[in-house]
């Protein structure tokens, strides 16, 4: 039963995480896509930019429909809103200055948050490859992102698709806001009563700010000894309102992001469980006490991520909002396992609650600091959480034998190794097959080809044709 036991805990605490996170990742703008034109340069004034004639141009004409329709799907794969009503410029207004004027005007009626646009551009470059370039106009930005490379015919849909989900990047819009927001700032512009709220992660940090207060309020009272309802009662309803009141307060003060918000709760919520689990481990007395520690736990993980915010700018993103969760989750699972590992025995005999208290204090402080220095999409995060679970459940499924036939502390620390082993190469096997292929700079130095070795040809010598051995590198120069 020990095993079933830990298996099921491990399903339902993968399971929550995967729920948690999903909310985060919810994209804002639309993206237009404008129908692909060529020549891939962009002439001055944009009056050489066409639509490929399916005549005169027919190869060109060809590649074009099929880059627009792989772009069109790939939006949506990628999870954002095609808006299908725009048909594109017309002729001579597809200028730089065009697409950050659309990219400014928003498709969702009665919110300002802008617009995606991009623009395919197409050219044969010879001996059946073509020069795909595609530029993005950000959101509300001022800048234009621009990718440029070359492919073969049949690969220019594919090399498409690639090159618009990297200029689809979360992080590229959080920072057109924030140049933007800048700008204003700057030349003085006034914000009138009418415009929308600048916090956008206002909601979310009012809630956990009223459930954090609602918890330290209860943690007060039983802390007291007093277990009176009429007393436990309007301390919640307190707690909760200071929370609201301090959210509220910080939101107009600061800009908020969602992810800013999520990032607070998870230094709140992570670091109080961190306090509880390793109060319980240490046997602290009294119970209500523990909660007390909790409530510590709380606040020193809500002040380093507010410090953390407060140092690290531009704001955090869902995706490193995410990381910050999911680090915490993955320390709780292994810190938990550790010190099954060192006592080799199972959850039937003691439950782990001082490594999964200081598991989840390490895995807090090391993915918040990560957050901070990566850039990573929820999608892909949300990935790697899935190939971690499924990873300890494979590595636990190979092990089973151990500890279901004869379950000694050798054993139960042999299964225990294989899952936290399998977590560990299930979450780095996951990493590495979601990493992005585009070639680096050291391997765009080599020409296109793969090395070879073997016959390379042969010598002329008395007794005849000897072969010669060598190695080389095969490809197109």
């Amino acid at each position: 039963m020990a095993p079933t036991r830990l298996l099921l805990s491990t399903l339902l605490a993968i399971a929550a995480l995967v729920l948690s996170n999903a909310a985060l990742a919810q994209p804002k703008a639309p993206v237009v896509v404008w129908p692909t034109l060529t020549p891939a340069g962009d002439a001055p004034g944009g009056a050489a930019l066409h639509q490929p004639d399916p005549v005169t141009d027919k190869d060109v004409f060809e590649r074009a429909q099929e880059l627009d329709a792989t772009l069109r799907d790939a939006v949506q794969d990628l999870g954002f809103t095609l808006y299908v009503a725009d048909a594109g410029p017309a002729v001579g207004h597809a200028r730089d200055a065009d697409l950050l004027a659309r990219a400014a005007r928003s498709a969702v009626g009665g919110q300002d948050v802008g617009t995606w646009v991009v623009s395919p551009r197409l050219e044969s470059a010879g001996g059946g490859s073509y020069v795909v370039r595609i530029v993005v106009a950000l959101p509300n930005g001022r800048e234009l992102r621009v990718r440029v490379e070359t492919a073969p015919s049949e690969s220019v849909g594919v090399r498409g698709l690639v090159m618009l989900r990297d200029l689809l990047s979360p992080s590229a819009a959080a920072q057109a806001a924030t140049e933007r927001d800048r700008e204003q700032a700057e030349a003085g512009e006034s914000r009138t009563s009418a415009a929308p709220p600048r916090s956008a992660g206002r909601a979310v940090l009012a809630v956990n700010a009223a459930l954090f207060g609602g918890f330290t309020s209860f943690s007060l009272q039983r802390s007291s000894g007093s277990t009176d309802p009429r007393v436990l009662y309007p301390l919640l309803a307190l707690g909760a309102g200071i929370g609201v009141g301090s959210a509220l307060l910080v939101a107009d003060e600061w800009d908020i992001t969602t992810g800013d918000a999520w990032y607070l709760s998870a230094g709140a919520w992570w670091g109080a469980g961190a306090g509880f689990l390793i109060a319980a481990g240490r046997h602290v007395l009294p119970l209500e006490d523990r909660y007390n520690l909790g409530v510590a736990g709380g606040l020193i993980g809500a002040s380093l991520a507010t410090a953390t915010l407060a140092l690290t700018r531009p704001p955090m993103d869902d995706g490193d909002a995410i990381l910050a969760h999911s680090g915490a989750a993955f320390g709780l699972l292994m810190g938990g396992a550790g010190e099954l590992f060192y006592r080799g025995r199972s959850t039937m005999e003691v439950t782990p609650y001082t490594g999964a208290g200081y598991g989840t204090a390490l895995g807090l402080l090391g993915a918040g600091a990560l957050a901070t220095r990566i850039s990573i999409s929820p999608s892909r995060l949300l990935l790697i959480d899935l190939g971690i679970g499924g990873g300890a459940l494979v590595g636990a499924a190979i092990a089973s034998p151990l500890i279901f036939q004869n379950a000694t502390p050798t054993n139960t620390r042999g299964w225990l190794m294989a899952t936290m082993v399998g977590s560990v190469a299930g979450g780095f096997a996951t990493w590495w097959l979601t990493r992005d292929t585009t070639p680096s700079r050291v391997s765009s130095f080599l020409p296109p080809g793969s090395p070879t070795a073997g016959i390379i040809g042969e010598s002329l010598t008395p007794r005849g044709s000897v072969p010669a051995y060598g190695i080389g590198w095969a490809g197109r120069m």
